[in-house]
């Protein structure tokens, strides 16, 4: 009989936490995150960053210190750390900190500065962090999300409530952030739930069969977590049809496969998908997806996968390695969608504000592709390390996502 990764971690959690309030058990996303974390020298966290650009001496530092509080208290996920328990891992949430919250910037070159803070940052420093960057052009608000307690569909549940205390003022009482805190461990039990169920023979068959002949990885295997990385962006933007909206990324993920196929020994394309907010209750609720069909397209094969897209991320490593798959767990590529549909930039005091990207971010996988649909228009980043991704290959990768744009804009028209 299978025994899940998933149900022999709750079996040891169980025994861990022993009815401790503020230790949670991690998703299998987040166990993935605390695993590539433990190979750090550095212990540096994966940052998940979100930007806003509003006109200068525009916002509050003080509002902004109550609404930040307000937030914590709120989504007590926000105040979790990683740590372990009777050698188990486990996430600790700790209390509001004492001090100032939100840290301010001055004075030129914010953007570097801004990157700086965010990129130093050790995982003993707190999964959250706010910072307000002003110089004579705008004020900048960046939101430093640690990946392992927050998703992408999070960060907008988190930007909203944090938009919300700013304009309100509000204060959480100590009964609401006591009810969320209780909140947010039964959905982490309900996604484990649904990790375990999806770790069956079917499941497990379904994702040996993408990895038989999947590729073990070309760039990065082999290299020291703690080596300084480069990196380098490319943005690309188009214009798409209304009728369009719903059809960009089965053709994004389409392309990337066929980007890497091009290339001898590339992993098979990874894909973050998941993560919800209708439960109003912010946290790391994703999975990371393959995509490696064999015979039919990635967009008939997807519909397919989808099936058994809540199977964790380590069970289909493990599936592979017990096939002996040449592909052990290595990832090229990671494709994620940001959709600003339904989350238009906030309004403060009447001003709107603005989505931006400063350059400078650290790149965790060899190439990244940042898909982002913002109404009728489709904008890509695509990050790669050039220190392990050679230029002609990022420029093929590019080179297809070109492509697919004027092939999503075609077929929508």
């Amino acid at each position: 009989m299978h025994r899940s990764i998933t149900g022999t971690y709750l079996k040891h959690y169980a025994s861990a936490h022993d009815g401790a309030a503020e230790l949670m058990p991690l998703t299998g996303a987040q166990r993935r995150f605390h695993h590539t974390r433990s190979a750090d020298p550095r212990d540096r966290v994966r940052i998940l960053p979100v930007f806003l650009e509003f006109p200068p001496g525009l916002l509050s530092a003080r509002r902004l210190e109550q609404a930040t509080r307000s937030v914590l208290l709120r989504h007590p996920v926000l105040r979790g750390a990683a740590d372990t328990a009777s050698g188990v891992p486990v996430l600790r949430i700790g209390p509001v900190p004492d001090g100032p919250v939100v840290r301010e910037i001055a004075g030129p070159g914010t953007d570097a500065a801004v990157w700086a803070a965010l990129d130093d940052w050790p995982a003993g420093r707190g999964s959250f962090r706010v910072l307000l960057a002003r110089d004579g052009r705008r004020d900048l608000l960046a939101l430093g999300f640690d990946h392992l307690v927050c998703d992408g569909e999070s960060t907008g549940l988190v930007l909203d409530g944090l938009m919300a205390a700013y304009r309100s003022g509000e204060r959480v009482p100590d009964s609401v952030a006591a009810a969320e805190l209780r909140r947010y461990r039964d959905v982490v039990e309900q996604r484990l739930a649904l990790e375990h169920a999806a770790s069956g023979p079917e499941a497990l068959a379904h994702w040996t069969s993408r990895v038989r002949d999947a590729g073990p990885g070309r760039w990065g295997r082999d290299r020291d977590p703690g080596e300084p990385r480069g990196q380098s962006s490319a943005w690309h933007r188009a214009a798409l049809p209304a009728a369009a909206t719903d059809r960009p990324f089965p053709a994004l993920l389409a392309a990337c496969h066929t980007a890497l196929a091009r290339i001898p020994g590339t992993a098979p394309v990874a894909y973050t998908w998941g993560g919800h907010d209708e439960a109003g209750v912010a946290g790391c609720f994703i999975n990371t997806v393959l995509a490696n069909p064999q015979g039919d397209g990635v967009r008939e094969a997807w519909w397919e996968d989808l099936e058994f897209a809540d199977t964790p991320f380590d069970e289909v490593v493990r599936a592979a390695r017990a096939s002996r798959a040449p592909w052990t767990g290595h990832l090229d590529l990671v494709l994620t969608l940001i959709d600003r549909t339904r989350r238009p930039a906030p309004v403060l005091d009447g001003v709107p504000g603005r989505f931006t990207y400063p350059p400078g971010s650290r790149i965790e996988d060899p190439v990244i592709v940042t898909a982002v649909q913002d109404r009728e228009e489709l904008s890509l980043r695509i990050d790669h390390d050039p220190t392990v991704v050679p230029g002609a290959d990022a420029a093929a990768v590019a080179g297809a996502l070109r492509e697919s744009l004027a092939d999503a804009g075609r077929a929508a028209g």
